[in-house]
């Protein structure tokens, strides 16, 4: 009993954060794809194509990270106010 009470606190914390969560992990996503491309010494025109192809990808998925996050903290703040 003692353990789903432990995991039951976990998560609450982590409803509470994650909006910080997210929104870190998706900053953290895009820091590690810029030093990829600051070690990149590739400048031909598909490399370069590439690397912004890579890096829309990278912003979108951050993007979805972050909005997941702070969706998670507002409907866990609504639920609270029900």
């Amino acid at each position: 009993m003692n353990t789903m009470t432990n995991l039951t606190r976990i998560i609450t914390a982590l409803q509470q954060d994650a909006a910080k969560i997210g929104v870190s992990l998706a900053v953290l996503l895009v820091v590690i794809n810029a030093i990829i491309i600051m070690f990149d010494n590739d400048t031909s025109p598909t490399a370069r194509t590439h690397r912004w192809e890579r890096l829309r990808r990278v912003l979108i998925c951050a993007a979805i990270i972050a909005i997941a996050g702070v969706l998670v903290q507002f409907v866990t703040s609504i639920g609270g106010m029900l």
